[in-house]
């Protein structure tokens, strides 16, 4: 069995940044969106695809769906996804603080009957999982997708940009790692975005969305600089360098108390 493990992007700086404010409380002028969910389906099936009769319509809605404004997370075991996908278990997860926000969710177990027609086999991946984060004037977003075998749709390459696509053309497209950056500033970040492109082609299988593993975080405003402390006891020095917003126009290079 081929084994593709996926990394793109980095969340670090901005973990560690939600993290240090997540002990504050959050204004409603420093309050970041954040939302997340395990997977949803809005397909439409041509007739004998996963059925022997006619064709059929699903619609999820969002699974396992969590967001600032609460639940702040979210799980459901053994999902069916009225036989699209099957999971052992979804989850997310939104951490809000003074000025900031995280948000992440992952699928574990999947396998993908939705494609096994176009993929020759029945395509399978150990753990899909997508983050994002927000704070200081910074959004951004990763995927993770563990042990991946998706037959003839294509294989992945260790690492790989955001958007990276493959498939079969006009039947189905599979978006790895799928970034938006939305017109207001957030960003959305979806591990495994499949398109059914329609009826078309030969092998068509119908037309909609599956998405596994979906954040999206809303945009921060960056934090003003901190001014040095004042002067408190005799004979103590704050040094000011020039330029800096305290000293005005950079005339000033530092400031003295007498003792």
């Amino acid at each position: 069995m081929r084994t593709t493990l996926l990394r793109a992007g980095s969340l670090a700086g901005v973990t560690v940044a939600v993290l240090a404010g997540s002990t504050g409380v959050a204004t409603a002028d420093d309050a970041v969106t954040g939302s997340a969910y395990g997977a949803s389906a809005s397909v439409t099936l041509l007739p004998g695809v996963l059925t022997d009769g006619k064709g059929s319509t699903v619609d999820t809605g969002q699974l396992a769906k969590s967001g600032g404004a609460g639940p702040a997370e979210a799980s459901i075991a053994d999902v069916p996804l009225k036989g699209l996908v099957t999971a052992q278990a979804i989850s997310s997860s939104v951490v809000g603080g003074a000025g900031s926000v995280a948000a992440k969710a992952s699928v574990a177990e999947v396998t993908l009957p939705l494609l096994a027609a176009a993929a020759g086999r029945v395509p399978s991946i150990r753990l899909i999982s997508a983050r994002c984060g927000s704070a200081d004037g910074h959004v951004t977003g990763s995927s993770d997708l563990a042990g991946v075998n998706l037959g003839r749709l294509g294989t992945l390459p260790a690492a790989t940009s955001p958007n990276r696509k493959l498939g079969i053309p006009g039947v189905a497209e599979v978006i790895v790692n799928e970034q938006n950056q939305r017109y207001d500033g957030s960003l959305e970040v979806t591990a495994l975005h499949v398109k059914l492109l329609g009826g078309q082609a030969t092998g068509a299988l119908g037309s909609g969305d599956v998405k596994l593993a979906s954040v999206t975080c809303g945009p921060s405003k960056e934090r003003a600089p901190e001014a040095p402390p004042r002067p408190t006891g005799p004979g103590q020095v704050v040094v000011v360098p020039a330029g800096a917003p305290q000293t005005g126009d950079g005339s000033l290079a530092g400031l003295a108390t007498e003792g």
